[in-house]
């Protein structure tokens, strides 16, 4: 995510007894940008107890504040009203006309706006530190609609030690359906929104195709283990709240996402992971279907915010960035290339490594302090002694670096897994 830059509350105002709007300035956006929080109705007269915190990500197109969608009753989101008696804070951040929940790849130039870094680096530290929320994994949750449950599952996926719940509402969830016509949509459109040229979310789909999939819900399905998923979806036919010519205009777009949520049904289902399908008949793009799979999902999270499910015996991780940390592990990659890279069977008694060319691993503070301990790296041995902190460092050798951006063409990427186990040293 690089190094975090200064967050600053520009305004904020009390529209209603729960309801706040935030005006933030950030270096990772060209522009002040909304937040709308929804805190819980005893908030103020119960001024010791906190709370978990749901994420509720906005789709696209809108030329108003994003943040705002969500507490529109007369044409949108029923958020305020749905939630009257939960004791959640909802946080409802804006995300450009377009922007993807992504940190956009100008094709090439970086820069901003950076929306992935800002929403997880800055505002969600920012919401924890300034509201009473539980600043856990276990009571932090996300969800959101068309582009926003894009958004939901991708950030939950590349952040997983971060959510126990992700839920999409008739989500963009497989960028790389249609073989590059999504490309079109995304990276094209959508960007135009904000002022982008092509290429500048993901970047162009045949030369940049590991940059859409490492943001792809559908390529990342498996860091989902250990979360409560859901997925709702129509199939576009006009359906019981389809009365408006805006409405049956929408079921195009809902027949697109059906095909795409489809696809990450069976994908989940294929890696044995839960997830609620809430495949429901007919049904447009739009707003009273969404507000109707909050109200489902309220209801799911309640169980789920007072019975978290427990962390995965085992973790794994993949991803595409060469610098990542997750579940308290930092791993550095020295490599030539962009490719995908696996963390994986990752316990207090070792960890796998997948790529090519060199890494430095940093284990989570799980040993302890100043011990020894004998790592086998692959064929060799050695012994380490914890930090400070209870932490290893080791290197590990995944073999010649790839020459080749994985999915380009002409590309044969090739990975080596390296396994390393680690035991407390003899005495």
């Amino acid at each position: 995510m690089g190094q975090q830059a200064p967050l600053q509350l520009i305004s904020q105002s009390r529209l209603d007894s729960r309801l706040r709007e935030l005006v933030f300035s950030t270096p990772y956006l060209s522009a002040p940008t909304y937040v709308r929080v929804l805190l819980p109705a005893k908030y103020y007269s119960e001024t010791t107890r906190r709370y978990p915190s749901l994420y509720l990500l906005d789709g696209c197109c809108n030329s108003a504040p994003q943040a705002r969608d969500w507490t529109t009753p007369s044409s949108m989101g029923d958020a305020e009203q749905l939630t009257a008696n939960d004791n959640m804070i909802v946080v409802m951040p804006d995300a450009g006309m377009g922007g993807m929940y992504t940190d956009w790849y100008n094709n090439g130039l970086g820069g901003v706006p950076r929306w992935e870094s800002y929403i997880i680096g800055q505002l969600r530290p920012w919401i924890d530190a300034h509201l009473r929320t539980i600043d856990d994994r276990a009571q932090r949750a996300i969800a959101g609609v068309s582009m926003g449950g894009f958004g939901a599952l991708k950030l939950a996926a590349r952040h997983p030690d971060l959510f126990i719940s992700a839920s999409s509402f008739s989500g963009i969830v497989d960028s790389e359906y249609g073989a590059g016509v999504a490309g079109a949509e995304f990276d094209e459109a959508l960007a135009a929104m904000d002022g982008g040229a092509p290429g500048s979310v993901f970047g162009p789909h045949a030369t940049e195709d590991v940059r859409w999939r490492a943001n792809n819900p559908v390529d990342l399905a498996g860091n989902l283990r250990g979360l409560t998923l859901e997925l709702r979806v129509g199939n576009g036919d006009p359906g019981p709240y389809d009365q408006s010519p805006t409405q049956l205009a929408e079921s195009h777009g809902e027949a697109l996402m059906h095909e795409e949520n489809v696809i990450l049904h069976q994908r989940l289902s294929a890696l044995g992971l839960a997830h609620t399908w809430d495949d429901y008949g007919p049904g447009s793009h739009s707003w009273p279907y969404w507000n109707r799979d909050l109200a489902r999902t309220l209801a799911a999270l309640r169980t789920t915010f007072a019975h978290p499910p427990a962390l995965p015996a085992t973790i794994s991780f993949t991803t595409a960035e060469p610098d990542f940390t997750v579940y308290g592990y930092h791993v550095e990659l020295q490599r030539d290339v962009l490719e995908f890279a696996t963390l994986d069977g990752v316990t207090v008694r070792g960890f796998s490594l997948v790529g090519s060319g060199t890494a430095t691993v940093t284990t989570a503070a799980r040993y302890r302090a100043g011990h020894r301990y004998h790592v086998t790296n692959g064929t060799s041995g050695q012994t380490l002694t914890a930090n400070g902190q209870g932490r290893l460092v080791i290197r590990v050798d995944l073999g010649p670096s790839n020459i080749t951006q994985q999915f380009r063409l002409g590309a044969t990427t090739q990975s080596r897994r390296v396994s390393v186990a680690i035991a407390p040293a003899a005495s």
